[in-house]
């Protein structure tokens, strides 16, 4: 058997990628790094340079997706000029962060161990939609009044993008719009 040639570019990041797709195709229980190794074309070793074992590299697929998603809300935020529409925007780019990568929503949402305490987009959100809520509202809320506002937020866009890939629910050729729309008729 020849050796494998050497492989140039983001090796890790191909890794997940084609992880992901190995995945959704035959399940996390027949995941092998080494038939994963031979798909990409490098040696059998080249993934333990990346990741430990197997456990390593479906945390890293999940912290890879968490952190793309995070940047994906980052950039939402800095980009929105009108304070109005803040919610709006992040719950937009939430929902076709997700329609753009299937298989990140179908890998991290079929994973026990994810943490709202401590998942990074969850703490992007929070203070942005309790700041929101408060402006938008006269009233103060309870601390567990606004926790309950900012989950059903929270869940009606995570639906929204689950909706958005089931299909049949939204205008995909209308995408962008239909989001908008269905937002927009939500009053918080």
């Amino acid at each position: 058997m020849g050796e494998k040639p050497y492989h140039h570019g983001n090796l890790k990041r191909e890794f997940i990628e084609k992880g992901l797709e190995y995945i959704d195709r035959y399940g996390v229980e027949s995941l092998s790094m080494r038939k994963l190794a031979e798909a990409i074309g490098v040696s059998s070793a080249a993934p333990y340079a990346h990741f430990k074992n197997k456990d390593a590299f479906l945390t890293a697929i999940q912290d890879y997706i968490t952190e793309s998603l995070t940047a994906a809300l980052r950039d939402a935020l800095e980009h929105c000029k009108e304070p109005k529409l803040v919610m709006l925007e992040l719950g937009r780019c939430y929902v076709l962060f997700f329609y753009e990568n299937p298989l990140y929503f179908q890998f991290l949402f079929t994973r026990k161990d994810i943490d709202f305490t401590s998942y990074a987009p969850y703490q992007l959100f929070r203070p942005v939609a309790a700041e929101f809520l408060k402006g938008l509202h006269k009233e103060q809320f309870s601390a567990e009044s606004l926790d309950h506002k900012i989950i059903a937020m929270w869940a009606l866009v995570h639906g929204l993008a689950q909706f958005a890939l089931i299909g049949g629910v939204i205008d995909k050729d209308n995408l962008e719009q239909e989001i908008s729309d269905i937002l927009y008729a939500v009053e918080v």
